[in-house]
């Protein structure tokens, strides 16, 4: 009933309110992307294989936390244990969670402790763009960029004062508020937001979750030739961690479990260009996590448990650019970086200083496109590994083809967890890796871009525990192939259709990867016609292997399928100081199916927000 009625008022909107979304200006321009190469290059001329997730896109699918349109993304599987708020990991081509980098504003935001990044409380407010290399980071990133990189860039501030609110509920006792105010002079660009998410949850007790969230940026130009940058975010959750027993097979969901983080990011960025040709950017920033876990006696456990985590990352670097006329541009940096995490067991820290160079050339009209790079890291407890990558790509205009192939290497130091945590080991090494990828790209008619890409990657000395101490070792070997198909269609009339899909094959030395299935593909459907916007996605993810939650065996997860809907209607009703009123709403699991990311962890039922949302200022 519930969902016949969801369907009923989507369907209204569509038909009665008059047809639209949003305007938003055209996009002539092709997005412009800074992590593959640390400099702006348009996304069409980059060599590797990178997506960028515009505002406009994650704003399309009201999507309230970054986990949601990651899931589009061709080669990423997005596993989460649970509800809201429960623990979230990415995997970008086979590779482990803590082989992805995450980086905030250009600020590594990996734990310190495991190695990876919890995507559960980072919610979508005030971000510009989400861009996501897809391959080896490692020649600018250095360690934890095996897999890739997925980089958040918030949204700058610039022109007339404006002021957004929105609000919005739903089932399951959940609501949403956010407020941004945006602006900008000749001289001073300013952008400053901040959220609130609620929820009871869907499980009988203790699954409510709480995300506070605040984020700034300010951007003074000094001189024409000279800007200073300071971004800054805080967000602070509390986790009913209703799952905590789900690894004896008597428990029953713990009534009392719960999970708070607070979290911190600042950082500050100097930039200048010295000649018209030769500019330079020095930063420093600090991420910082406090975790705090408790879980008081109740009928299954009568011991009372506390525990504390406290990884920081401290990081300063410096980083120039040189352009030889229009064909060569020269990039150099340096990067000191200190890890440290406090817990109950560790109080330890890491020190890396790291040197990278990297060289673009372009050739024949711009036709011929390349990118060699090497990095140089020098740390504290593992001595030296160098990281090598090279990449090209040639364009065919046109045609509208684009060849590309790339060759890296990589490497990523171990945790302070498995270096010193239970089951940790001192002597462990790093993990390293080789890749190649090779892909083609075409546009057909300006309405069709259709895409594909072959990868291999090679690990070894991965860090594994095996039976029968379960203390880390550098004994695993793991053997991935994939390819990544996709296409961005559009069909007229104010229609697109995106469609994805993944194969990964891999190899291990002690099985198959868990959670990572061999088959997985998206179809995301977005209808847009003057006032209202429709947006259709629908995951298809296939069986994988996983382990028994309370068996520890290896089992087959089944696979399911997950469709979302979202909406937006632009008001025709205007007053002054409004300059948009807009209603909209979104039903995630659309079906109501019944499924697990990952064993154990029963996903959200059907579960719905409805809101409203203004932007107020001068035109």
């Amino acid at each position: 009933m519930l969902r016949t009625l969801l369907l009923i008022l989507f369907l209204f909107l569509s038909s009665n309110l008059a047809r639209a979304a949003e305007p938003v200006q055209a996009e002539t321009l092709p997005p412009v992307v800074v992590t593959a190469t640390r400099l702006e290059t348009p996304e069409p001329e980059v060599t590797t294989s990178i997506t960028v997730i515009t505002a406009r896109e994650i704003q399309s699918q009201q999507a309230e936390t970054v986990l949601e349109v990651l899931r589009n993304v061709p080669g990423l599987d997005v596993v989460q244990s649970g509800s809201r708020g429960t623990v979230t990991s990415v995997f970008i081509r086979g590779s482990e969670s803590d082989q992805v980098l995450v980086l905030i504003d250009g600020v590594e935001s990996n734990l310190t402790t495991t190695g990876g990044f919890n995507f559960a409380h980072l919610t979508t407010e005030n971000i510009e763009r989400i861009e996501i290399l897809r391959g080896s980071g490692g020649t600018l990133y250095g360690s934890q960029a095996i897999g890739g990189v997925i980089h958040i860039i918030t949204k700058a501030g610039k022109g007339k004062p404006e002021f957004t609110f929105s609000t919005e509920g739903g089932n399951g006792r959940t609501h949403r508020q956010f407020l941004a105010l945006r602006g900008g002079t000749e001289r001073l660009g300013y952008s400053l937001s901040t959220s609130r998410l609620e929820t009871s949850g869907f499980q009988r007790t203790n699954d409510d979750y709480q995300n506070i969230a605040t984020s700034g940026r300010l951007d003074l130009r000094v001189t024409d030739s000279a800007l200073l940058r300071g971004i800054f975010h805080f967000r602070k959750t509390d986790l009913g961690n209703f799952n905590n027993n789900n690894f004896n097979a008597a428990g029953a969901g713990d009534p009392n479990a719960r999970l708070n983080d607070t979290e911190y990011l600042f950082k500050f960025d100097w930039e200048q260009k010295l000649l018209s040709n030769w500019d330079y950017r020095l930063s420093t920033s600090q991420y910082k996590l406090h975790e705090k876990s408790s879980d008081d006696p109740d009928a299954f456990d009568t011991s009372r448990k506390r525990e504390r985590f406290r990884p920081t990352i401290v990081t300063t670097d410096i980083q120039t650019n040189y352009r030889w006329q229009d064909w060569s541009t020269t990039t150099f940096g340096v990067e000191y970086k200190k890890r440290q995490a406090t817990t109950d067991r560790i109080r330890r820290d890491q020190r890396n200083l790291a040197y990278y160079l990297q060289e673009q050339l372009r050739f024949f009209k711009d036709r011929l496109l390349l990118v060699g790079g090497v990095r140089l890291d020098d740390h504290q407890a593992f001595g030296t590994e160098w990281s090598p990558a090279a990449s090209a790509a040639y364009l065919i205009r046109e045609t509208g083809t684009k060849l590309k192939l790339g060759y890296a290497q990589g490497f990523k130091v171990p945790s302070l967890n498995e270096l010193f945590g239970s089951g940790g080991n001192p002597n462990l090494g790093p993990e390293t890796s080789w890749e190649l990828n090779g892909g083609l790209e075409q546009q057909i008619l300006e309405r069709f871009t259709l895409g594909i890409t072959y990868f291999h990657r090679e690990v070894e000395d991965l860090i594994v525990f095996p039976a029968p101490n379960f203390q880390a070792r550098n004994v695993g070997k793991v053997r991935v192939d994939g390819i990544e198909l996709f296409g961005d269609i559009h069909l007229g009339h104010g229609l697109s259709l995106r469609p994805s899909y993944t194969f990964l094959e891999n190899d291990t030395s002690s099985g198959r990867l868990v959670r990572r299935p061999r088959h997985r593909g998206n179809i995301l459907l977005d209808y847009q016609q003057e006032r209202f916007h429709l947006n259709l996605n629908a995951h298809v993810v296939g069986q994988r292997d996983d382990f028994g939650v309370v068996s520890g065996a290896d089992i087959k997860e089944a696979g399911y399928v997950k469709m979302d809907l979202a909406s937006s209607y632009l008001l025709p009703w205007t007053a002054p100081g409004v300059k948009r009123l807009s209603l909209f709403g979104k039903i995630e699991n659309l079906l109501n199916k019944k499924y697990e990311e990952a064993d154990g962890f029963l996903a959200r039922p059907l579960n719905f927000l409805i809101g409203i949302r203004g932007v107020f200022g001068k035109d």
